[in-house]
């Protein structure tokens, strides 16, 4: 079940296991913008592409990036992922 921002991976009596959302998971991804980066998260949106809302995960990026003082040079990551979604067919 998804609480807030993450997922419940495990849990025992005194401890919480939770994995990051597809969203949170692929912005935090391409704010570091490696070409592995980059693939991993093409990877990611290829498996669960009937579950993840890419308007979503572009709009939740930019919401993140504006609390970084480099705003403007991680706008560029998004805009190349966009542009290798719309290129592998998976973005319109």
């Amino acid at each position: 079940m998804e609480t807030g921002n993450h997922f419940l991976l495990q849990e025992f009596s005194q401890l919480y296991i939770g994995i990051l959302n597809e969203f949170d998971l692929i912005a935090s991804k391409l704010f570091r913008g490696s070409q592995v980066d980059y693939e991993d998260c093409l990877m990611l949106v290829r498996a669960r592409f009937n579950k993840i809302d890419l308007v979503r995960v572009e709009q939740q990026f930019k919401d993140l990036a504006k609390y970084d003082i480099s705003e403007d040079r991680l706008g560029i990551n998004i805009e190349h992922f966009m542009n290798l979604l719309r290129k592998e067919g998976l973005y319109g």
